[in-house]
């Protein structure tokens, strides 16, 4: 089991290299200044492929020129803007448990895939240690660096954090963190589509924020906390990697608001009206909070978060439902987006 594991992850490991230098010629990062330039740019489409690809997750690579895709058979692809792709040939023997996949990404040119099979949990060839369930996987804060979302034989959801060597392969797990407990047995939900390092849990009852960001509040200094007016904020987006706003939205989705996660200014960005943004994303640099399918409708909206002027920047490509995963690139120059029928990719044209 393990030889084919290995040679999966060789397989997946001849990533195409052709779009390495295209990123050269995109625009800068998104921002407020210039969404107005923002507007489809690349697409994968899954009826070109041989395959049956119907799931519109993906892991990119940072400038969004690669993507790690899978199919309801559980084959991995690699599939870049040559037009060209490689298979993750991890079909077993017959009656053995099929491959399922959790988690993905790309890291410095690596896939790295979380993944279950014969009943034990798996990053590559690795396995994981039996006494967590895996759930999340995202990228560390040093190079090498990688860490694992799971729940303990007790249900407690903790973060494992592991050393990634690049020459080997090998993975070496380096800490296991608890999750930061700040409410106790209140009322409180933790804010989802928010990657770790960052834990952001609002307290329902009482209005109140608890920003922690690994490793600077993950110990006795504890959270920095934050009273909000006319919360609770149970939808959220933070810039990555500075994470020092908070784009956020109440139950009712009355407003559109940023928190300054340092200073705790908050300040109202534009009114919602109720309507519901199903994915909401904010700019590197703070200044441009982004929906994708708001109001259930198939665009992209988005506000300068310091005037509050509206761009309706168009629909996105055709789905047969609500998308099934939307981020921006890591370089923060790209939105992505995924549905059933495909990849769609937004740019600044310069």
């Amino acid at each position: 089991m393990r030889d084919l594991c290995a040679v999966a992850c060789l397989l997946v490991s001849f990533l195409l290299t052709t779009a390495a230098n295209i990123a050269q010629e995109y625009g800068g990062a998104i921002s407020a200044d210039n969404l107005y330039r923002l507007r489809p740019h690349d697409r994968i489409d899954f009826a070109d492929f041989d395959a049956k690809l119907t799931i519109g997750w993906f892991a990119a690579n940072d400038d969004a020129t690669e993507f790690l895709l899978f199919d309801q058979s559980g084959e991995i692809y690699d599939i870049s803007f040559s037009d060209d792709s490689r298979r993750w040939l991890n079909r077993q023997e017959q009656g053995a448990q099929p491959f399922a996949l959790i988690d993905g990404i790309q890291m410095q040119g690596e896939p790295i895939i979380l993944h279950q099979l014969d009943g034990q949990y798996f990053i590559n060839e690795y396995k994981l240690r039996k006494s967590h369930v895996p759930v999340a996987l995202y990228h560390g804060i040093s190079e090498g660096g990688l860490f694992v979302e799971a729940t303990d034989d007790d249900g407690r959801t903790q973060f494992l954090r592991y050393r990634l060597d690049h020459e080997t392969g090998d993975l070496s797990l380096q800490d296991v963190i608890p999750f930061p407990d700040r409410v106790g047995d209140a009322p409180a939900m933790r804010i989802g589509r928010i990657n770790f390092p960052v834990v952001i849990v609002s307290a329902l009852a009482e209005s109140r924020l608890y920003f922690d960001i690994y490793p600077d509040s993950f110990n006795e200094v504890g959270a920095k906390e934050f009273q909000l007016v006319n919360g609770p904020a149970v939808f959220g987006a933070v810039n990555a990697p500075a994470a020092s706003h908070l784009a956020w939205t109440n139950p009712l989705r009355e407003q559109l608001k940023l928190l300054d996660l340092g200073t705790g200014e908050n300040r109202i960005v534009a009114a919602l009206d109720g309507a519901y943004p199903q994915y909401l994303l904010l700019s590197q640099d703070a200044s441009a909070v982004l929906a994708v399918n708001l109001d259930f409708q198939p665009a992209v909206v988005a506000w300068s978060a310091e005037s509050g002027q509206r761009y309706d920047l168009g629909p996105y490509r055709e789905c047969g439902r609500i998308p099934d995963k939307v981020e921006l690139s890591r370089d923060g120059r790209a939105l992505i987006i995924g549905c059933d029928t495909g990849l769609e990719i937004w740019r600044v044209f310069e």
